[in-house]
């Protein structure tokens, strides 16, 4: 069966894969989740020099440390970012690259432009709260999340983003686009014209395969069984190639 390496998004954790993971791994693969520094269970590792470099570090390391190959890496919102710098670095070791709704990055532009302003004055406003140098969580209801208990289930563990995360400048040699299966996954429900614009973007794209399942942003909490199946077909055809 397949390896898969599911990176987290902005203010999440390893944590939020609870549901995907069990269902991947009940099928038969081999299936990490890791917490990026300084956020969920490692946020007590947070310092102001948490960026680009050391989330994709992690990545790279979990991937040489368990001494992976023919990865599956499927990232989430921000952690779409970080699966192409890791992707980009050892392209040779990964089989397919899945964005759940997830930032495809452009070489030397900081993920922060992708916000509207309205929301940039409000992570400032709320990074002032706490030092300047980290912006707290959203209401998870930002997501798309409804039921009471997924609510209540983000927020008791979503934790603050490291600022210098959205200001870095990704720095890409395309070695990423040689992976040869590359599929985008868009949260239907809730169409956020970034995505959206990735999503498009990925459709015109001879090598990429994409597909939308109708949900909210945080498709692994409200939608794991859907995703799930997905990521499990995915995996089939790229066994098969």
């Amino acid at each position: 069966m397949s390896c898969f390496v599911l990176i987290h998004g902005g203010w999440h954790g390893g944590w939020c894969w609870r549901r995907v993971a069990k269902n991947l791994r009940d099928r038969g693969h081999e299936v990490f989740t890791p917490t990026l520094t300084g956020m969920g269970e490692r946020q007590h590792l947070w310092t102001p020099e948490v960026g680009l470099a050391t989330h994709t570090q992690d990545v790279l390391n979990l991937i040489r440390f368990e001494q992976l190959s023919q990865v599956i890496l499927v990232g989430h919102s921000y952690g779409g970012t970080i699966m192409t710098l890791v992707a980009d670095q050892m392209a040779a070791h990964i089989n397919a690259l899945v964005y759940v709704d997830a930032v495809i990055p452009e070489q030397g532009v900081p993920g922060w432009d992708g916000f509207p302003d309205q929301r940039k004055a409000d992570m400032l406003n709320g990074a002032s709260t706490l030092g300047g140098h980290r912006v707290p969580p959203p209401d998870p209801s930002l997501w798309g999340v409804t039921e009471a208990e997924d609510l209540a289930w983000l927020r008791a563990c979503c934790t603050p983003h490291p600022l210098k995360t959205m200001h870095d400048r990704p720095q890409l040699r395309q070695a990423w686009r040689a992976v040869g299966t590359k599929h985008y996954i868009l949260a239907g429900a809730q169409m956020n014209p970034r995505f959206s614009a990735h999503y498009n973007a990925a459709q015109s794209q001879p090598d990429w395969t994409t597909e939308v399942i109708a949900g909210g942003h945080d498709l692994m909490v409200t939608h794991p069984t859907e995703l799930s199946m997905a990521l499990d077909r995915i995996a089939q055809n790229t066994t098969s190639h």
